[in-house]
């Protein structure tokens, strides 16, 4: 399982520069593709490169997808990619790579120092140890066998891990669900709660999603190595999906770190291991090859349960899945239009399933029940257009999901606070069949939103600083969203508008929506009621503009009553 590369190359179909790239731009920075729901958008990596005499190159890189579909992706991605450009930039040629580059190895364990965290204890002096031993090591012994007495050493460590009797075999692997570990529940209850305590509203609502999941998908010692996501560990963290950035995140702990290391593994980035194989007695290097090593190992899945549960790893293991989620199912966009606790779960719900279906859903959905604010009631019917946008979307691809699944999640909403089991369309034996977006609700008949929107033609933002500009007109008409990690004009302008609101932005102007903008647009959310979720959609950008106007009015209404006190001076 390898780096994938899609390079998609480019010229320009209209004069304007400027506006080619902030097009270019806005389709990368709202890319989602419905053709494989399950590849969470976040999981893709865009950059937008400027070549000569009008040229540019879409370059998008995916660590996660089986080698046998890397061909229908790149067909997929072709095909959407010519149908969001078209007026604005002409296809001139596309390929497909795999990236053979293996990442740099991370720091090791302090195992030879004779560090913390039962590390491996050898003589002194400067011997080698596993890691060095590993594909791009930079070591002499880098792609060698290892020596008897390192493998003894790693089996030794594996023996010792603590086993645990609920991890079964299931299929063709194992289970193990965490549901009945009363204690580490408890305890990711209180840490949930604790952390909720003293979020912003935005991220309570987050975190106490991923607290309804500990019951629903696992607790975040959980383990199934049984299906093609080869080894999922914790709250539904597949190795072809976001298992690389929860390792990511929870092996920047030194004691998950040490403890993984002494047992042979070891994490490189862009879902890349190490894994000590003892019957070869080498180490093994890659993504699907590696992960292939750990599903077989059972001492290697005991470790990862009990990284999850131990008082010295469980913290890092669950902030790692919290924040994860947070960037991923829990980032929902436009939800300050939800006004509860269980719409929320319910959505989140559904993308963590297939958020190629549920991205665009609220967009979608709030402008068909027309003007209010959110309330228990607008959520009923919100649910009902959320659940037959789902289906509306995966009508139009091969996958369809699960309808028994499906109400399962509706039947969860209803245990957190929300019921809307009657519907209809919840009571049929089966998915919809017709169309839902002409059939929702009584609603007037509307598609869904394009995957790859154009620009509005008629500007929805007043003032100059906003108006015009395509990526925010396109969140302004509720397609898409500007986040952490957009670039481009939009970013900027959207930038110089704070500032001149007198937010204060570190960084300034420069394009980039990084960390200081981000709390920024939280700050202005928070203040304007909108859920702070740093996410800026078409609630916060009309909220914005909005403020602009009423800036420009009120210095206006001081500059006409400084001119007339100057008359009334000079009288």
């Amino acid at each position: 399982m390898s780096r994938n590369v899609f390079l998609f190359e480019f010229a320009a179909t209209r004069g304007d520069a400027e506006e080619v790239e902030r097009a270019l731009l806005s389709r990368a920075s709202a890319f989602a593709l419905g053709a494989f729901p399950t590849l969470d958008p976040a999981l893709f990596a865009h950059r937008i490169l400027r070549g000569k005499d009008a040229s540019y190159t879409w370059e998008i890189g995916l660590d996660e997808i089986e080698e046998a579909r890397r061909a229908e992706l790149h067909a997929a991605l072709l095909e959407q990619i010519q149908a969001s450009l078209a007026g604005v930039a002409e296809l001139r040629s596309s390929a497909a790579y795999v990236d053979l580059s293996l990442p740099a190895p991370g720091p090791d364990p302090a195992r030879a120092r004779g560090g913390p965290g039962g590390a491996l204890s050898f003589a002194d002096g400067d011997l080698p140890v596993w890691e060095d031993h590993a594909r791009g090591s930079g070591a002499v012994e880098a792609g060698s066998a290892l020596p008897e007495d390192l493998t003894a050493e790693i089996a030794r460590r594996r023996a010792a891990v603590p086993v645990e009797p609920g991890l079964k075999p299931w299929g063709a692997g194992h289970i193990y669900t965490g549901s009945a570990d009363k204690a580490h529940l408890a305890y990711l209850h209180g840490y949930f709660d604790a952390r909720a305590a003293r979020a912003s509203p935005a991220d309570r609502r987050k975190i106490m999603a991923f607290r309804a999941f500990q019951a629903r998908e696992g607790s975040t010692a959980a383990i199934n190595t049984y299906d093609d996501q080869i080894v999922t560990w914790g709250t539904g963290w597949g190795g072809r999906g976001w298992l690389g950035k929860v390792m990511e995140r929870a092996t920047a702990n030194d004691a998950v770190r040490e403890a993984l290391g002494a047992a042979g593994v070891r994490y490189r980035g862009s879902n890349v291991y190490d894994v000590v194989d003892l019957d070869a007695g080498r180490v093994v290097t890659g993504g699907k090859e590696a992960l292939e090593i750990l599903r077989r190992s059972v001492p290697l899945l005991h470790l990862l349960i009990d990284l999850a549960r131990n008082p010295a790893t469980r913290d890092a293991v669950t902030e790692a899945q919290l924040r994860t989620f947070m960037d991923g199912s829990g980032n929902i966009c436009g939800a300050d239009a939800i006004a509860t606790q269980a719409l929320f779960n319910l959505i989140a719900h559904l993308k963590h399933w297939a958020p190629g279906y549920v991205i665009g859903c609220l967009e979608w959905a709030v402008p068909q029940l027309g003007p209010g604010s959110p309330s228990e009631q607008r959520d009923r019917r919100l649910a009902a257009l959320v659940g037959r946008y789902f289906y509306g979307k995966a009508r139009k691809h091969r996958w369809i999901p699960d309808f028994r699944q499906f109400r399962l999640y509706f039947r969860h909403m209803k245990d957190d606070g929300l019921d809307c089991l009657d519907e209809p369309f919840l009571q049929a034996a089966g998915p919809p069949a017709d169309d839902p977006f002409a059939a929702a609700m009584g609603a007037p008949a509307a598609a869904p939103p394009p995957e790859a929107p154009n620009p509005p033609k008629a500007p929805r933002l007043t003032r100059a600083a906003l108006a015009g500009r395509p990526d925010l007109e396109s969140v302004a008409s509720g397609r898409g969203a500007l986040r952490r990690g957009a670039r481009g004009p939009g970013v900027k302008a959207l930038q110089e508008a704070l500032i001149a609101l007198g937010e204060r932005v570190p960084g300034g102007a420069d394009g980039a929506f990084g960390p200081g903008l981000e709390a920024a647009v939280k700050r202005f959310q928070a203040e304007r009621g909108l859920a702070a979720d740093g996410v800026v959609g078409a609630a916060t950008l009309a909220a914005l503009d909005a403020a602009l106007v009423a800036s420009a009015a009120t210095r206006a209404t001081g500059a006409e009553t400084s001119t007339r006190r100057e008359e009334e001076e000079h009288r």
